[in-house]
């Protein structure tokens, strides 16, 4: 599968102790730190994740926030009807073409059908930007602080932030 030729060519250029490559829910991000990651990168998958916002909420939450961090995300999308005509021959090639050829070179036409489908449905970049931009997302912290005569304080933080 795509994940173990991915480790493989991690392990043949020694960076193993440097990219992490997991398999999981991206709406739930449980086993993963708050505040952790220097990257995260999803290409061609948050079409098919049906809860968007909850999806990049979690990733907001486990990527550092000193400014450094870095979220790459590839996706296939049509282009929006001002694009012209180009725009209307890279509907008609996603549309049609697309899903024929795939068909035809990998016996599998219900996979490109969905595929299809998903692109269609899937928001034109203005607007996944947009839907990015406006998100809302909160963390909260919690810490224990023991003051001088030996009382444990719990203070819990909550921060709200967007890409």
């Amino acid at each position: 599968n795509m994940i173990s030729v991915g480790r493989d060519k991690i392990r043949e250029r020694g960076l193993e102790e440097i990219v992490t490559l997991d398999i999981g829910d991206a709406r739930n991000l449980v086993d993963l730190q708050t505040n952790d990651f220097d990257a995260a990168t999803m290409s061609f998958g948050i079409r098919n994740v049906p809860e968007k916002d909850k999806a990049l909420c979690e990733i907001w939450r486990v990527m550092k926030k000193d400014g450094s961090s870095k979220l790459g995300i590839l996706e296939f999308s049509e282009p929006g009807p001002d694009a012209g005509i180009l725009g209307s021959v890279a509907r008609l090639f996603i549309r049609h073409i697309v899903p024929v050829m795939g068909a035809a070179l990998s016996g599998a036409p219900k996979e490109y059908l969905h595929l299809q489908n998903s692109i269609q449905e899937f928001p034109t970049p203005e607007k996944f930007k947009a839907l990015m931009e406006g998100i809302e997302c909160s963390t909260s912290a919690e810490t224990t602080a023991v003051g001088e005569d030996g009382e444990e304080t719990k203070r819990v933080e909550r921060k709200a932030g967007a890409f």
